[in-house]
C-alpha cells in the first residue's frame, strides 16, 4: 500500500510543476534568459559561448539582463538543454526567439514583470517551454533518488521515504525552480545521485565496492562540469571513504578508493580544461570573480545576508518579487526545525551506543555534514557575489529532508505514518496556495 502512494506524490508535484511553468511568463525567472542563451548558442554553434563584459549597476539596465552574463558557468546543463532547442528549430524553423521583449519602465516599483507582457502566441516561444519542462523532469529524478537515499538510511521503511520525498517535493520555491531554465535543476540532481551513491558506499563498508566508486567519481565529475557550487561534494566523497576505512580499518584499501574516487572525478575535468575550447577562460574568470570582497568581510554582512535567504528558500517568485504569505514560511521552517531537534537527538544517541552497519552514525554524519558544507560555501559566495538567495542551498536539499524525516521518526515513534501524512498534505497545501494565490495573480493583470 505504501509503495502505491509515490505515484501520488510524483504525480502531483509534475502537477504543480507545470502549473508553475505555465504560470511563469516567459523569462519571469532569475537569470533565465540567459542560462537560455547559454544553450541556444550550443545549439547554433557547437561550442561554449564568449565572454561577456560584466555589468555595472542593476542587471536590468543597458541590456544586461537579455546578454550571455552566465557564459562562465559550466557546460553541462547547457549541453544537454541544446538538443531540445535544435530539435525545436528543426521541426519548427523560424520559432527560436531572435529578440526579447524590452525592459518594463516600471519595473521594479510599479510592476512585478521585468519585460513588457507581450500577448501574442509567439510570446511562448516553443523551445522555451520545452527547456521547461526538461527542468520539470529533472527535478522529478530528483525527488526518485531523494526517495531511495531515504530507503537506505531507514532501512526500508516506506514512510521515510515517502515524507522525505513529499517535504521536497512541495517545497514552494523547490516547485518554482523546477519549472523555469537554471543549471540548478540538474545541480540538485547530481547532489541527490551523489548522496544516494555515498550512503550505498556506507551500507556495506567490508566489500570492495569497485563499480560503486566509478559511480561516485562519474557522478562527482559531471557536478564538477554543471556548477561550481558542487564542489563540496568532492571532500565529501572522501570524508565517505574515511568512514568506510573506520569500519575496514585498511590503510591499503582506503588509499586505494581515495585514489580511485579522485583520479575519475577530475581527470575528466583535467582533459576538458586541456581539450574543450573556451573553457579554461570560465575557470579563469570564474576564479576571479570569485575572489572575497574587503567590504562583505563583516559579521553584520553575514547577518544581514539571512532575511532575504530566509523568504527565498520557502518561496519568492519571479525576479525574486513576487512574495508569498510570511505565515507559510515560518510554520514550515517550525515544522522543519522540529525535525531536525529530533535528528540531532537521534545521531547522539547513535553515536553514543557505537552501533555498527547501516543504522549506525555514519550515514547520519555524513548528512550533517552535507548541510554544513553547502552553507560554508554559501556564505563564501556571498563574500565575492552579494546574493542571498535560498535556492543557493537546494544542493543540501536532499539531506536535509532526509533528516527532519528522520527526526520525526525518531520523536513520534508509531505515530509517524500519521505525522509524516499530515506534514506533507500540508506542504502540498501550502504550495497549492502558493501557485493559486501568489504566483498567479502577480501574473495575471501585467503591467
Amino acid at each position: 500500500m505504501a509503495r502505491r502512494l509515490l505515484a501520488p506524490i510524483l504525480a502531483a508535484y509534475v502537477l504543480l510543476a507545470v502549473g508553475y511553468s505555465l504560470g511563469t511568463p516567459p523569462w519571469e525567472a532569475p537569470d533565465e534568459p540567459s542560462h537560455y542563451l547559454y544553450a541556444e548558442h550550443i545549439a547554433a554553434h557547437g561550442f561554449l559561448p564568449p565572454e561577456a563584459q560584466p555589468q555595472k549597476g542593476y542587471y536590468w539596465e543597458n541590456g544586461y539582463v537579455t546578454s550571455l552574463y552566465e557564459w562562465y558557468q559550466p557546460p553541462l546543463y547547457y549541453a544537454l538543454v541544446a538538443p531540445l532547442i535544435a530539435l525545436v528549430d528543426w521541426v519548427r524553423p523560424d520559432t527560436i526567439p531572435q529578440a526579447f521583449p524590452p525592459v518594463n519602465p516600471a519595473f521594479p516599483g510599479q510592476a512585478r514583470n521585468l519585460f513588457v507582457a507581450v500577448c501574442e502566441p509567439a510570446s511562448a516561444p516553443p523551445s522555451l517551454r520545452l527547456a521547461r519542462y526538461f527542468s520539470v523532469v529533472l527535478g522529478l529524478c530528483t525527488l526518485l533518488a531523494v526517495y531511495g537515499a531515504a530507503m537506505l538510511i531507514s532501512r526500508g521503511d516506506r514512510s521515510v521515504a515517502l515524507t522525505a520525498t513529499g517535504l521536497q517535493a512541495f517545497i514552494p520555491q523547490y516547485t518554482f525552480l523546477s519549472g523555469y531554465v537554471t543549471n540548478d535543476n540538474l545541480a540538485v540532481l547530481l547532489s541527490a545521485l551523489s548522496l544516494l551513491t555515498f550512503l550505498h558506499l556506507l551500507r556495506t563498508p567490508d566489500r570492495r565496492q569497485t563499480r560503486l566508486l566509478v559511480v561516485a567519481g562519474a557522478l562527482l565529475a559531471m557536478a564538477l562540469y554543471t556548477k561550481l557550487s558542487l564542489l563540496f561534494l568532492l571532500p565529501l566523497g572522501l570524508l565517505c571513504l574515511l568512514l568506510r576505512f573506520t569500519h575496514h580499518c585498511s590503510a591499503r584499501r582506503w588509499l586505494s578508493e581515495s585514489s580511485m574516487l579522485a583520479a575519475v572525478a577530475v581527470i575528466p575535468c583535467l582533459l576538458g580544461l586541456v581539450l574543450l575550447p573556451g573553457l579554461r577562460e570560465q575557470v579563469a574568470y570564474a576564479y576571479e570573480a570569485l575572489e572575497m570582497k574587503a567590504e562583505f568581510m563583516s559579521g553584520a554582512y553575514v547577518v544581514g545576508l539571512w532575511p532575504q535567504t530566509y523568504t527565498s528558500f520557502w518561496g519568492t517568485f519571479g525576479w525574486m518579487n513576487v512574495s508569498t504569505p510570511r505565515w507559510i514560511a515560518n510554520s514550515l521552517t517550525a515544522i522543519w526545525a522540529v525535525g531536525l531537534i529530533g535528528a540531532a537527538a537521534l545521531f547522539t544517541r547513535r553515536l553514543r551506543q557505537g552501533q555498527h552497519g547501516s543504522s549506525c552514525w555514519r550515514p547520519l554524519l555524513l548528512l550533517w555534514v552535507t548541510c554544513g558544507l553547502v552553507a560554508i560555501g554559501f556564505i563564501r559566495f556571498n563574500l565575492s557575489v552579494r546574493q542571498p538567495q535560498g535556492r543557493l542551498l537546494f544542493a543540501a536539499l536532499p539531506a536535509l529532508v532526509i533528516l527532519v524525516t528522520m527526526g520525526y521518526r525518531r520523536l513520534s515513534g508509531r505515530l509517524f505514518p500519521l505525522v509524516g501524512t499530515a506534514m506533507v498534505l500540508f506542504a502540498f497545501a501550502v504550495n497549492l496556495l502558493c501557485l493559486l494565490g501568489s504566483l498567479l495573480p502577480a501574473y495575471a493583470f501585467p503591467h
